[in-house]
């Protein structure tokens, strides 16, 4: 009993956080103990599965990347997965006992350099298993060190980081808590072919006088970290101000601008002028309830004296405006990335700090085994907006992103965005060949992929596997493009007609799916649209706190219209999550606070516009949602569509408020052409606004026994 105390305090003493949530949270404290305890008794394993095999990093590798991803097989039955790192052999010296329910994890904060030893135990419903053979590696520190001194202009930080990245492996050190203010044309630094660096900003402040420019661009790098940095802009790449008069006849609306903020003609402002947004007049960064989710896009501007009127092309959206409004205008058009990364791998960003960004934040395209830990995306004292865009973005990786312990707020886009992009077909000359457009293309040899049509929403076909990839220089007929050899054949015809491609039959690429990506413990917040939107494979979202996002907290969703985003998702668990009062503009009707819809595209107008339904298709599956919290909600805490092999389980919904969004209906847990569904032990807390505790829509195989609607009734 000794042993097994000192295995718990041991493990509580390291992990703040984990002991943080475990406390917050019961149910979890209760599996972790008895993971725990399991542990403690000699020879008395109670999981029967092997012990896990681990994959990497390989034995006693050396290594100056100080957040390395831990890989290991995965063990058949295991639901989680025990995860030990020491600088010692024995584990007396352990620095983190944590668990995972992926095959994989990643420490929430660097590594110093040293050697470690890490084992991994696989947990099923009845304890823990024995640990794996234990596997060592070492991190190195950099020899080279180059310091930014704290007067610094942009030109001398451009070459001491230039003559850095020629030097590697090597680390860069900015003056600390120095203030830099520079005037970059594009970005600061832009790294080619680069690996093993290190940009530490030691808490340095940067200050952009162009709030165009971004701060970093990586292309074909590895292992680069940047960390410690400190990022504001001024002026500012947004404005925000108070909606002063509302026009409806002549559809415009005047306002001023909040101190401090740039004015909404300035000509930054004007000349990057895209779209904004109502907000909530006491929330910082909050949507205002019922407001649209786009306002304005080719808005007139007029000063009339001290105050600014704007017009609309689209007079109703004036509806949900008051005076007394805050009102938010992205200055975003044409903006760079804060940092943007492309067909890169292992890039780690750790305790950074942004009150500003002119689009993205941490946009990483094409990069593999990426980490954004312990990141602060934040609405500065003062003001009452954040970023421009996406916290984290992230297109067509292989592994997947790692997000953890992040604070997003007040952003104007996705807290994190995981998506793979359509690919346009040009023609299909044989049955086991297709011509690719270059855009978006990702496939390359063994790459297996489906064709879409976006507008039944369906596979034209699926489980296509390339054999050759064959690169085209543009001719009479085409651009330049990829020939794509693929098996096995199909003789069905695809659409290619059509100049937009997102109406044409789309390939999507079934490999570069995020595999194993992870988002938790993080704090998203007043964030305008989803707090994550996930279409990948093989991943979790849990344990984070989410609050306030104007859509979903949490969405499996695809975006066939216009974007091309997608597509399904398989494997995803979505467990432990704490969120709050989201999805009430008018974008969310007919959605649930954790959403799983797959959207197909049509018209009623010949093509003149568009619009987005629900598909037929039950692409998603195997998607589990356990033990979440969701309070203060409308129209449907848990909604899932178009989707097989579903598990929801657990979690607790409360607090139903007023439907604001004119939908009517109110449901604790919806399902809509669903098959194979376990609904079980679900509290949705009684009201009389609630309509249903569960309703189930043209589903198959359903299960709904053992869920209470708060008073015991079922």
């Amino acid at each position: 009993m000794t042993t097994c105390l000192g295995t718990l305090v041991s493990f509580f003493s390291v992990d703040s956080s984990l002991q943080t949530f475990c406390l917050s949270n019961l149910r979890n404290f209760a599996a972790v103990f008895l993971i725990f305890l399991s542990s403690c008794f000699v020879g008395c394993h109670f999981f029967k599965g092997a012990k896990p095999s681990l994959l990497s990093p390989a034995t006693d590798v050396r290594t100056h990347y100080s957040t390395p991803s831990l890989r290991w097989k995965p063990v058949p039955g295991a639901v989680d997965y025990v995860v030990q790192i020491a600088k010692d052999g024995s584990f007396a010296d352990r620095i983190f006992s944590d668990r995972s329910p992926l095959p994989r994890y990643v420490a929430p904060r660097a590594l110093e350099p040293g050697t470690y030893y890490w084992r991994v135990a696989a947990a099923g419903e009845a304890g823990m298993g024995a640990f794996s053979p234990v596997s060592l590696f070492t991190v190195l520190p950099y020899q080279k060190v180059f310091s930014v001194p704290p007067d610094a202009d942009l030109a001398a930080m451009q070459k001491i980081v230039a003559e850095a990245a020629a030097q590697t492996p090597a680390r860069v050190v900015f003056a600390p808590g120095a203030v830099y203010r520079i005037n970059p044309a594009n970005v600061v630094v832009l790294l080619k072919g680069v690996s093993d660096l290190e940009l530490d900003g030691n808490g340095a402040t940067v200050i952009f006088t162009n709030p165009a420019a971004g701060f970093l661009e990586l292309n074909h790098c590895s292992r680069i970290t940047v960390r410690n940095f400190v990022v504001d802009f001024d002026p500012l790449p947004y404005s925000v101000g108070t909606v002063r008069s509302v026009d409806l006849q002549n559809g415009s609306f005047t306002l001023t601008a909040d101190p401090g903020m740039p004015e909404f003609d300035a000509p930054h402002m004007l000349e990057h002028w895209l779209f904004g947004v109502t907000l909530d007049p006491s929330v910082p960064g909050r949507m205002k309830t019922g407001s649209f989710l786009v306002v304005g896009p080719g808005s007139k501007v007029v000063r009339t004296d001290d105050q600014i009127a704007i017009s609309l092309n689209d007079p109703s959206m004036l509806r949900t405006f008051a005076p007394g409004d805050k009102y938010v205008q992205f200055a975003r058009k044409n903006g760079h990335e804060l940092i943007r990364g492309e067909h890169s791998s292992e890039l780690a960003f750790l305790n950074n700090t942004t009150y500003a960004a002119p689009a993205g934040h941490y946009v990483l395209l094409y990069c593999d085994d990426a980490k954004v830990l312990g990141c602060r995306e934040l609405i500065r004292p003062g003001r009452w907006f954040g970023g421009n865009a996406d916290g984290v973005h992230v297109r067509s990786s292989g592994i997947g992103p790692w997000v953890e312990g992040c604070t997003i707020e007040g952003i104007g886009d996705d807290g994190v965005a995981i998506y793979s992009k359509g690919i346009g077909i040009l023609e299909k000359p044989s049955d086991t060949t297709l011509r690719l457009d270059d855009g978006f293309f990702t496939l390359h040899p063994g790459s297996q992929f489906l064709i879409f049509d976006p507008k039944t929403g369906t596979p034209v076909v699926e489980n296509l596997t390339v054999k050759s990839v064959t690169e085209v220089p543009k001719n009479d007929r085409f651009p330049a493009h990829k020939l794509v050899e693929f098996l096995p054949g199909f003789p069905q015809a695809v659409v290619t007609e059509f100049k937009e491609a997102w109406k044409n039959h789309l390939v999507f690429d079934r490999t570069a799916q995020h595999q194993q990506f992870m988002i938790r413990r993080n704090v998203i917040r007043q964030v305008r649209r989803f707090g994550a939107i996930i279409r990948a494979v093989d991943g979790a979202v849990e344990e984070n706190e989410i609050t306030q996002t104007s859509d979903s907290a949490i969405t499996l969703q695809n975006e066939p219209y216009f974007w091309k985003n997608g597509l399904q998702s398989e494997n995803i668990l979505i467990q432990n999550n704490v969120i709050r009062d989201c999805n009430f503009t008018q974008s969310s009707k007919n959605r649930g606070v954790i959403n799983v819809l797959l959207r197909r595209i049509s018209s009623n107008d010949q093509g003149k516009t568009w619009k987005d339904s629900a598909s037929d298709w039950r692409g998603h599956r195997n998607i589990t949602i356990r033990n979440n919290s969701i309070r203060q909600w409308q129209q449907r805490g848990i909604s899932v569509q178009c989707a097989e092999n579903v598990r929801i389980m657990g979690n607790r919904i409360e607090g139903v408020l007023p439907n604001t969004l004119g939908t009517g209906t109110q449901y604790g847990i919806y399902l809509e052409n669903v098959e194979n569904a376990k609904v079980e032990d679900n509290a949705v807390s009684a009201s009389p606004l609630l309509t249903e505790v569960v309703k189930v829509v043209n589903c198959k195989d359903v299960d709904t026994t053992g869920n209470a609607d708060g008073k015991g009734a079922k």
